[in-house]
C-alpha cells in the first residue's frame, strides 16, 4: 500500500514516538508499505520552527531528512496534479489549515492513504480521501 504520513506524525517519530497510534506504528514499519512524506510537511515544520510555534527539542529540518532516510521514508515533491485538486477541495467551516488541504490534496490526485491523528481530516472522505488515524 502506499501510505502518506501527516506532518505531525513525523513530528511524533522523531519527538515523541509513543504518540503513534499502534495501527499507524504498524504500518510505517510493515516493510511491504510504501511510506512518504511530503515537502510541504518539511515546510510547514521550518515556518513553525522559524516563528517558534513547535519545538522539536534541539532537531533541525536536516534531522528530519536523516530520519525519513532512516526509516525509509521517501519525501516526495508537490506534482502539478495536487495543485489542480487542491482548488477542487471545499474549504470546511471548522478546517481551514492550507498545509492539511495540500496534504489531502495530493493523497486524493495522487492514490495515497492518509496517515493522520487528525480528527478533522475524516470529514475529506466525501471528497475522495482516504485515511487511517
Amino acid at each position: 500500500m502506499k501510505y502518506l504520513i501527516d506532518t505531525h506524525i513525523l513530528i511524533w517519530l522523531a519527538v515523541s514516538p509513543e504518540k503513534i497510534s499502534k495501527e499507524v506504528f504498524e504500518i510505517i514499519e510493515n516493510p511491504l508499505n510504501e511510506i512518504n512524506i511530503s515537502t510541504i510537511s518539511l515546510w510547514e515544520i521550518a515556518i513553525k520552527l522559524s516563528i517558534k510555534k513547535l519545538d522539536l527539542k534541539g532537531l533541525e529540518i536536516s534531522d528530519l531528512v536523516q530520519i525519513c532516510e532512516e526509516q525509509n521514508i521517501k519525501i516526495v515533491q508537490l506534482p502539478i496534479s495536487a495543485v489542480i485538486q487542491y482548488k477542487k477541495i471545499p474549504i470546511k467551516e471548522n478546517h481551514r489549515d492550507p498545509f492539511d488541504r495540500a496534504l489531502v490534496a495530493l493523497c486524493i490526485s495522487d492514490g495515497y492513504i492518509f496517515l493522520s491523528h487528525d480528527a478533522k481530516i475524516g470529514q475529506y472522505e466525501q471528497d475522495g480521501l482516504v485515511y487511517r488515524a
